[in-house]
């Protein structure tokens, strides 16, 4: 297991340099494959040497080579982030299914950045998480992916995700006619609901509504960004509990 976590670990740094091309050039309509990475601010591009995950931050000490300009720090926090998820991921399952989770934390970990800096959910990392998901269902029945809900309790559960948000939205536009939540979120919770099933809804949404409250105080008592909460992350943080730890929860409500 430690070898597979390490592993995990490493693959984890580079796919996190690879999200964060993902978080920058998605919204902007930008492709996601070419032109190759180059410096946002003098578009000299990068040599491998500069493309090593964290690393190479730290060796060029958060400046670019070429014009000296700083490098956001969230770059390498990205990286380790997806890092020590990747991670966490293969400490929590060792086995076939670590394929099709870690390419769900993948999709959690864009999507939180792309929601805090947009307040939008795209469309196509939603179905890309969905086709993992059904994957990992698909190959659960056939005992390829252990732990993998059944199909049933994945439909289950992509109900469970997307109507209780939907049925709230919908609410909050009759009675203050503004929008509660957005598509993006109900989507999101129906693709998490083919990976954790409709049993652990309740603990993911639990901690996303618990974590945000604060946030959203925040923002409704200083106006904010209008008021409104992009609550993309938080949901994704509660998918993710609901995945790690949603055994302990089942055993002490059964």
């Amino acid at each position: 297991m430690p070898f597979i976590i390490a592993v995990a670990f490493l693959l984890g740094l580079c796919f996190g340099s690879f999200a964060n091309v993902v978080i920058y050039r998605v919204p902007a309509g930008k492709s996601i494959v070419k032109p190759p990475s180059a410096c946002r601010h003098c578009g000299n591009r990068l040599k491998f040497f500069e493309l090593f995950p964290v690393v190479s931050w730290l060796f060029l000490c958060g400046k670019c080579r070429t014009c000296k300009k700083k490098i956001s720090l969230r770059y390498p926090l990205v990286e380790l982030l997806c890092a020590l998820l990747f991670a966490g991921m293969a400490w929590f399952s060792p086995t076939l299914s670590l394929v099709p989770l870690l390419v769900f934390v993948f999709v959690l970990l864009v999507i939180s950045f792309i929601d805090a800096d947009t307040m939008e959910i795209p469309d196509g990392l939603v179905v890309a998480g969905a086709i993992a998901g059904i994957i990992f269902v698909f190959g659960g029945h056939f005992g390829i992916f252990p732990g993998a809900v059944s199909w049933l309790d994945a439909l289950l559960g992509a109900v469970a995700g997307a109507a209780p948000l939907l049925i709230i939205d919908r609410i909050v536009i009759l009675l203050l006619e503004k929008d509660g939540f957005g598509f993006g979120d109900v989507k999101l919770m129906a693709m998490v609901g083919l990976f954790i099933g409709w049993q652990l809804m309740l603990l993911a949404f639990s901690v996303a509504f618990i974590s945000a409250a604060p946030f959203a105080i925040y923002l409704m008592a200083t106006g904010k960004r209008g008021g409104y909460i992009a609550f993309g992350p938080f949901l994704c943080a509660g998918s993710l509990a609901a995945l790690w730890f949603g055994n302990y929860f089942k055993e002490v409500f059964t």
